[in-house]
């Protein structure tokens, strides 16, 4: 027999569409008999008051759980966020990025190498190794940088501090941002930060391995790395060159180093983690808000009593 009256223990008025037996609410989920039964043995015993608590509908607990999983998601994201660019303390600072970086002349020949299916000309200029903190880096493939894409042969630019910057811990108050092919920095006190101890390197290579490694360097990184400054044009357009800065010394148009890297080594990477939380609730979200979606346009019914 249907249920024509509002629930006796929640009001709740119950409708055709509602899917729940005829002898329970679909709100609360008690049963009808009962409550009325209790409402009956109050009313010829006033002073008695029997425990009796609604129950809460799977797909409630459901709709709470998810909600609570984005929220802590959408929490993580925005910490990772701002901790994974953070640079590190002057004490976790290897003691190899005190080192100055090491030019010496080159005897190697002019030679070419092919990347995504185009050929380049190189011309050595020096040997040269580097240790350095990495304090920005351009991305090829961000909307801002108009002048790379995919098959960019320069795979990344990055700006690094060694030597005096990184012996105390002023070059964290120092703001640091990459253009297209220049890094910039300012700082609004004064401070102990050495300009011919900052260089931008555009790095290249032939070897995949060392690609990789590179494109996946982050700030904060402490790195290491040998090769040669070069010059280095498309094969195609030989007359349009980049030239390699031969002195830190320098500023401008043509003062980064162009780095034909043989060998590179990530000595620390004290944000990695946060990296790995940044990425991993960027992803929970999709898939909370995703799932959420998902059941309300093409399970209504799910979990429902």
């Amino acid at each position: 027999m249907s249920f024509s009256q509002p629930c006796p223990n929640c009001s709740y008025q119950r409708k055709q569409t509602d899917s729940a037996p005829e002898w329970q609410c679909p709100a609360c989920g008690v049963a009808y008999a009962k409550v009325m039964g209790v409402n009956q043995t109050l009313r010829a015993h006033p002073g008695t008051r029997p425990h009796l608590r609604p129950r809460t509908s799977r797909r409630l607990w459901f709709d709470r759980f998810l909600t609570f999983c984005l929220i802590m998601s959408v929490l993580v994201l925005m910490i990772s966020w701002w901790a994974k660019n953070q640079l590190p303390d002057a004490q976790e600072i290897t003691t190899e990025l005190l080192n100055e970086p090491v030019q010496t002349n080159s005897r190697a020949q002019p030679f070419d190498f092919d990347y995504r299916d185009k050929t380049y000309l190189v011309e050595p200029v020096a040997d040269y190794e580097l240790w350095g903190l990495v304090v920005t880096h351009n991305d090829i493939m961000g909307m801002t940088d108009i002048m790379h894409d995919d098959d960019s042969v320069d795979i990344k630019d990055i700006c690094v501090v060694w030597g005096e910057n990184v012996q105390n811990n002023d070059y964290r108050d120092v703001s640091y941002s990459s253009g297209d092919f220049v890094c910039y920095y300012q700082y609004d006190r004064p401070l102990d930060f050495q300009h011919e101890q900052l260089s931008n390197n555009h790095l290249l290579s032939d070897n995949w391995q060392v690609r990789e490694l590179i494109r996946n360097v982050k700030i904060g990184d402490q790195v290491h790395l040998k090769g040669m400054l070069v010059n280095y044009a498309a094969a195609a357009t030989p007359d349009w060159k980049r030239n390699s800065s031969i002195t830190r010394k320098d500023k401008g148009n043509g003062a980064c180093e162009v780095i034909f890297v043989d060998e590179f080594t990530v000595l620390k990477s004290p944000n990695s983690t946060w990296y790995t939380w940044f990425d991993l609730s960027f992803w929970l979200i999709l898939f909370f808000v995703a799932f959420k979606l998902a059941a309300i346009a093409f399970f209504p019914n799910f979990l429902k009593d």
